[in-house]
């Protein structure tokens, strides 16, 4: 389309979309693309790289804890605390473990990446049928390229689980009261199983904007044609039944942990509450703005869009607003805020903003300024960072020196991040070139060419495409390499043998997942300590002299952070005299003598007769 055809379809009030946009937005186009999108977004690597947080490996070790004879009901998180989320996820996570023969990264990351995908779908067809097809399509796309729905759909976490089936949930609502489905079930299952992966929130929140929007709408009958007598059986039974089934079998400890402190207390904070992530109430609108990157430059457009051409506030529009405000207030109250919380209303963000998004395209005028300079800003930011990209790989390969240099300018200071880092671009040099020169080619375009906002909008999402796959392919796999101690756990076992071992004063997720071994947590204070300890630096360092000189340091991990702190001690209690011994001890020369050397070849796995062995209870 050239610069006439733009501006005689803009000044047009009632033009339709290009062709070409309604073509691939038609269902039998538009859910392939999603799909292909979803499948280079979520599934590309997803377990070439280990655990390396502390948030994915504590979910691993209860899906391990489950394969391995540990209980469905209520398994111990290691062998030895008591999971803080229903067990929806890890679930799912165990039955693909066991078809696909045992507990990994892919098997424990697949649920969340699945979800994540069909989340995606399910947002294209509930939305078209409520608006249309580009309407939907925009807002599939959106949703997932947003941040934070990348992070939460890449990981061993339960946040993707819980946002399909509220997600769900949600649609159908208003499917129902738009008289859109003869369905009735389906939101109570939805809801049921919202609240077996994160607890009440999953019936809290749909039922709150429901009530909402039914009181704004005055549509109070839409209640007695809702079988909630019958909804309400489905989630008791689904749900509740494995709550009564739990706290028959944990007892004061399961109430105490995923009653009181994972939703009572997380909400109204006090003295009890220790769980972190304690933020101000304004917290939330700024992790928003920050999580629904790259789409939050665009609401400038909506703004201006919203302003000078105001669309009709009819019930449908009017339930996606009460969706996401609703949600957004309600996240403000708790004590404990994060981000993430906030992913269930992320399907109506992206839906608010495909619709105005859809609005502009085909009535440019009111914001043809804003997507002019937004457009322009667009293009200049892809083609600053896919350019800043290519000098840093070039800079990697060429000076690996002043690179590290350079890095440590960001405070990234783990010695082996450079490394591994280009060891891994070595393997995959041909993608590390083509992704950022794939988004330095879409910003020259979108400098150069008319300011069409399909255009843009189409242009931004495939250079998160690209950017998402050059990030888990070579870039995040570089910093779990950097990060994981499944090397460190490797090595450790070997060195302790059947030894008695333990962790002192806190568990450790990513030594328990890959060990595979229950080890017992044990303090300062015991009068008699195991012969090996595993604990962090920091812990060790604060012991009392007399306590320290009892041990020594076998093996020292990698940092767990990339400013290079953080590393986990193996430590082997001395049998002669408590005075400090100046020359370390054999085990401890050859255990680093191993890290150096490739950490034992990478540092093999555990025998296939230890990794089959049952969590200890």
């Amino acid at each position: 389309m050239n610069l006439s055809e733009e501006t005689s379809r803009s000044d047009s009030e009632a033009a339709a979309p290009p062709a070409w946009l309604d073509y691939i937005a038609q269902p039998r186009h538009a859910w392939p693309i999603l799909l292909i999108v979803g499948v280079a977004l979520y599934l590309v690597n997803l377990g070439g790289y280990p655990l390396y947080t502390k948030g994915e490996p504590r979910e691993a070790v209860t899906v391990f804890d489950i394969v391995h004879g540990g209980g469905v009901i209520l398994p111990q998180r290691a062998g030895v605390e008591i999971p803080s989320k229903p067990l929806l996820m890890h679930w799912l996570a165990a039955l693909v473990s066991l078809i696909a023969g045992g507990v990994n990264e892919f098997s424990v990351r697949l649920p969340s990446a699945g979800l994540a995908i069909a989340g995606v779908i399910v947002c294209y067809f509930y939305v078209r049928r409520l608006f249309d097809d580009v309407t939907a399509l925009i807002a599939a796309l959106i949703l997932a390229t947003t941040f934070q729905y990348l992070q939460a759909g890449t990981g061993a976490r339960v946040d993707m689980t819980l946002t399909f089936f509220m997600e769900v949930a949600f649609f159908e609502f208003i499917f129902m009261a738009e008289g859109l489905t003869r369905r009735r079930m389906l939101l109570y299952v939805a809801i049921a199983l919202a609240v077996l992966t994160k607890g009440p929130i999953g019936l809290i929140l749909p039922g709150l904007v429901a009530l909402i929007w039914i009181a704004l709408e005055k549509r109070w009958r839409l209640l007695l044609e809702m079988n909630l007598v019958r909804g309400a059986l489905v989630v008791l039974v689904l749900a509740g039944g494995w709550y009564v089934a739990a706290l028959l079998e944990g007892g004061s400890n399961f109430f105490r942990k995923q009653i009181l402190a994972e939703n009572l207390l997380r909400f109204a904070g006090g003295g009890d509450f220790h769980e972190g992530h304690i933020h101000p109430f304004y917290y939330m609108e700024l992790a928003l703005f920050a999580g629904f990157l790259p789409w939050t430059f665009l609401l400038p457009i909506v703004g201006v869009q919203a302003a000078r051409a105001p669309l009709v506030l009819d019930p449908r529009l009017k339930y996606f607003l009460v969706w996401f405000g609703a949600v957004l207030i309600f996240y403000n109250f708790p004590q404990s805020k994060r981000g993430v919380y906030l992913l269930c209303l992320y399907p109506a963000f992206a839906t608010l903003l495909a619709i105005y998004i859809k609005d502009a395209i085909v009535r440019l005028a009111p914001a043809r300024a804003v997507v002019h300079w937004i457009a322009r800003l667009s293009g200049f930011a892809m083609l600053m960072l896919g350019s800043a990209t290519l000098v840093a790989l070039a800079m990697l390969v060429a000076s690996p020196h002043e690179f590290a240099d350079l890095l440590q300018v960001g405070n990234i200071r783990a010695p082996a991040f450079a490394p591994a880092l280009a060891a891994t671009v070595g393997d995959h040099w041909i993608l590390s070139l083509a992704m950022p020169l794939a988004v330095v080619i879409l910003g020259v375009r979108l400098i150069v060419s008319p300011p069409l906002l399909e255009r843009m909008t189409f242009a931004i999402a495939a250079a998160m495409v690209f950017v998402t796959v050059a990030v888990n392919v070579v870039v995040v796999p570089s910093i779990a390499n950097t990060l994981s101690l499944k090397d460190f756990t490797g090595i450790a076992m070997k060195v302790v043998d059947n030894s008695p071992v333990g962790y002192l004063n806190a568990l450790n997720y990513d030594v328990a997942f890959y060990s595979r071994r229950t080890i017992p947590i044990v303090s300062q204070k015991d009068p008699d300590l195991p012969q090996y300890l595993i604990a962090w630096r920091t812990l060790f360092d604060a012991l009392p002299a007399a306590k320290r000189d009892r041990f020594d340091v076998v093996l020292t991990s990698n940092p767990t952070s990339l400013d290079g702190t953080d590393e986990m001690l193996l430590l082997r209690q001395r049998t002669g005299s408590p005075t400090p011994s100046t020359t370390p001890s054999d085990d401890y020369i050859q255990a680093r003598i191993s890290t150096t050397n490739s950490l034992v070849e990478s540092a093999q796995p555990p025998s296939p007769t230890a990794a089959a062995r049952p969590p200890m209870r």
